[in-house]
């Protein structure tokens, strides 16, 4: 029988993002079956499959509490996760940018505060020096309840900054300005880079989402960044099978954005090699458990 692995997406996408679809044939080239399936679908046997990657559930942040459930049943069933569960536990919450700060890793300036607390954002952002910042949810994609603000005006976001701590962490960083030039991510494949893209907001935006106007570019990028970009690969709980560094420069500096482990896209489409080196670090953990 030819193993099958779980490309786990949501039920807006059900066939999966059009950057994905490109793994499903590298997949086959090395004898696995690439399945698209709905991580909430009820009729999906997941024992059945011989390895799950976590792709595009990218609604997870807006059902927390049963997408955790779903994550927690697959590692209890010993499934084969790529991610590994480790690294997709550390990841799901972005607090994990506090813990690398601490390891020495180059990171944007994070407040990190805990869900349930009544922070005085203007206070912790002025103790900084910060003038504009940047808010989110700690569990979060695709902008998802982000918002760009002066600090002048954070009381008129309390109701929201509330609302987000109910059930969840918040974030606040500086807003870089540099962001106007873009922001970087660097794709690795079994901690081994393959290709890098400029993401640019529109003009007058700061988020580089599509959903936002956003562009993607392919850049060349030294061999000094890449090895920065390596060393936040290296610092999950485990060797990723794939992740997505993003950051920015800031005075001839990479400094760590986030590092996207979980179900970031990978712009396979980006380098003619990218879906088979995906495929191949997903057969790696396959064979290796067979």
């Amino acid at each position: 029988m030819i193993p099958r692995v779980a490309l786990v997406t949501c039920g807006a996408l059900p066939k999966l993002h059009e950057d994905d679809l490109l793994l499903v044939p590298a997949l086959a080239a090395l004898g696995l079956a690439g399945e698209p399936s709905v991580w909430n679908d009820p009729a999906v046997d997941w024992s059945s499959f011989d390895a799950i990657v976590i792709r595009s559930p990218w609604d997870y942040f807006e059902r927390v509490a049963e997408f955790r459930a779903w994550l927690q049943a697959r590692v209890a069933g010993r499934a084969l996760l790529c991610n590994s569960g480790d690294v997709l536990t550390w990841n799901f919450d972005k607090g994990y940018l506090e813990e690398l700060a601490s390891a020495g890793v180059s990171v944007v300036p994070t407040v990190c505060i805990a869900r349930g607390e009544k922070p005085d954002l203007a206070a912790l952002a002025s103790a900084r020096g910060w003038k504009e910042i940047v808010i989110k949810p700690s569990i979060s994609g695709g902008a998802y309840r982000t918002h760009r603000l002066r600090v002048d005006d954070a009381e008129a976001h309390a109701a929201e900054v509330e609302g987000i701590l109910r059930d969840r962490g918040l974030l606040m960083q500086p807003f870089l300005a540099e962001i106007a030039e873009g922001e970087l991510s660097l794709l690795f494949f079994d901690g081994v880079f393959s290709h890098a893209v400029r993401k640019r907001p529109r003009p007058g935006e700061y988020r580089v989402q599509f959903q936002f106007g956003g562009t993607t570019e392919t850049v060349d990028v030294d061999s000094t960044l890449v090895e920065q970009a390596r060393v936040c690969v290296l610092a999950a709980p485990s060797l990723p099978v794939y992740a997505r560094v993003d950051g920015v420069i800031k005075d001839g500096r990479f400094l760590l954005m986030e590092l996207e482990v979980f179900e970031p896209l990978m712009f396979l489409s980006s380098h003619p090699e990218a879906p088979a080196r995906f495929a191949r670090a997903v057969h790696t953990r396959w064979s290796t458990r067979h």
